[in-house]
């Protein structure tokens, strides 16, 4: 009888042969895996960067639609927007700041820092992974009335100011161009820039652009080179009459008071560190607790005028041939000095600022 032949093992040279082809599975099976979980948080980071920006760039131009005016930086990362306070914040709520600056910090975060209504202040985080942002603002080239190119504008810590053709024209400026670099993981860090306008001060400008004052604008009733037909009455003929043998004046929107004439304003100057501005010249630039003069030609009547600062509690007082006016001290502060004339006549403001 054949007895049963017992079966052998494997030999060793399989047995390696078998662990390195597992293991060449395994690792293949591994990497796949690393690479598929680098995607995902790379995915989820620069979503997260995608989603930073979008917040920020939001609430920057939510913030400075409704800019009533825009405080002096102290470099071009920083962005001061004044606004009322009944409007949305920063933070979304109202009747709690005034003012809001944005800036980056060291840790690449996005800061808004509120001054709250209470005279305190608050910084909280609106963004990170906000490598860096710049402001510019939007002024006149000189090319085209509707034409705008963007120019950093800010005022160091030794009083220099860059670009001085910003400052000049600082109460006219409606928009800003707002630069910033995202850090979504890669070296190369992605920039987009986007442009914000304030819907108040652009409408502010439009008013007052083309020589047309916010005081007591002029008709835009044109002339005709046609003769009037005589009416048959033995007045002079003018298109204001009536045919009755009385020549009335039109009403000038004032009540007939002649006084009140928006021409006040080009006999108006403000003068402060020596150099003189126009008051019809908008918005400007002054030392801070400085001294700000007020002169009016002195041919013009001034009858019904007055003159106050939103610095002093004290009524209007009459329009004088000088006044003199004190800056608060201090960076970024302003002072608004109002004219106004009548009842029936809108008050004409202008806002100085102090570096």
């Amino acid at each position: 009888m054949q007895m049963p032949r017992s079966q052998a093992g494997v030999s060793l040279v399989e047995l390696m042969v078998g662990l390195t082809i597992g293991l060449i599975i395994t690792a293949g099976a591994m990497t796949v895996l690393f690479s598929n979980q680098k995607l995902i948080l790379s995915k989820d980071k620069m979503d997260r960067a995608q989603e930073n920006f979008r917040f920020a760039s939001t609430t920057i131009s939510r913030v400075v639609r409704q800019a009533t005016s825009f405080g002096i930086p102290s470099d071009n990362n920083e962005l001061i927007v004044h606004f009322d306070s009944s409007q949305r914040d920063c933070l979304g709520q109202t009747n709690y700041s005034s003012v809001n600056t944005f800036k980056v910090d060291a840790d690449n975060k996005l800061l808004c820092i509120l001054d709250l209504n209470d005279g305190t202040r608050q910084t909280i985080t609106l963004a990170e992974d906000i490598s860096d942002v710049n402001f510019t603002y939007g002024i006149q080239n000189g090319a085209s009335a509707n034409s705008l190119v963007y120019r950093p504008f800010f005022i160091g810590g030794d009083g220099t100011i860059t670009n001085p053709s910003v400052s000049n024209v600082w109460g006219t400026v409606t928009s800003v161009l707002t630069k910033m670099s995202v850090v979504d993981g890669e070296a190369k860090k992605p920039t987009v820039d986007f442009i914000s306008t304030s819907h108040l001060l652009a409408m502010t400008q439009l008013a007052s652009s083309g020589g047309t004052s916010k005081v007591n604008p002029p008709s835009s009733g044109g002339g005709s080179s046609t003769p009037e037909p005589d009416d048959g009455d033995d007045d002079t003929d003018d298109p204001n009459d009536t045919g009755d043998g009385s020549d009335n004046p039109p009403d000038d929107g004032n009540g007939g008071d002649e006084t009140c004439s928006n021409s006040m304003l080009a006999n108006i100057s403000l003068t402060a560190n020596g150099t003189t501005h126009p008051w019809s010249g908008g918005n400007f630039v002054a030392g801070k607790a400085a001294t700000v003069t007020l002169t009016v030609n002195n041919s013009v009547n001034r009858t019904g005028w007055t003159i106050d600062s939103d610095k002093d509690s004290s009524p209007p007082e009459s329009l004088n041939l000088t006044h003199s006016f004190s800056l608060p001290n201090g960076n970024n502060k302003q002072m608004k000095l109002t004219l106004r004339c009548g009842t029936q006549v809108t008050s004409e403001s202008i806002t100085i600022y102090s570096n």
